[in-house]
């Protein structure tokens, strides 16, 4: 038997009632249990959880914390280093400038942040355009030409025997 639009729409409206009653009644009792023991959201959620509570309440999407900016010009524009460089960026660096002028309290930076000077690597020894070539003509002769045999020992001498 069919079953008509009106019913159908009323039967949702119905399971969507009871859904929202359980759920009233399970947010009652976890919040009574949370005041019983004294937890708290950071205990419950991690530290990130006061931004969470913030986008929960607004409807909006939970944002990462921001990072304080790395760059910034006398203007008042700033930029935290990370993702797509800003329009005042790029013009500026367009005009000769370079990034590190725009850097914020560089003498603030823990050490560990800033970029280590390189050691100055050992020259490298140049190895000659044929070898690869060689080596390679070997691994395919190898391939080609018949096994080999294994080596003959040497004849014991008396003074082993």
């Amino acid at each position: 038997m069919a079953k008509s639009l009106t019913s159908i729409l009323s039967q949702i409206e119905r399971l969507q009632k009871e859904a929202a009653s359980i759920q009233s009644e399970v947010i009652t009792r976890i919040r009574k249990d949370i005041a019983k023991y004294g937890l708290t959201a950071e205990q419950l959620f991690g530290a990130s959880s006061t931004i969470k509570q913030r986008s929960a309440k607004t409807g909006t999407k939970a944002s990462k914390v921001a990072k304080p900016p790395k760059y910034a010009d006398g203007a008042g524009n700033t930029w935290g280093g990370m993702g797509k460089r800003p329009e005042w960026i790029r013009q500026a660096l367009a005009a000769g400038k370079v990034l590190g002028d725009f850097l914020i309290d560089k003498a603030a930076e823990p050490a560990s942040s800033k970029a280590k000077a390189p050691k100055a690597a050992a020259p490298k020894k140049a190895k000659p355009a044929a070898a690869p070539k060689a080596a390679a003509k070997k691994r395919a002769a190898a391939k080609t030409s018949a096994p080999r045999k294994p080596r003959a020992k040497a004849a014991e001498t008396p003074a082993e025997a």
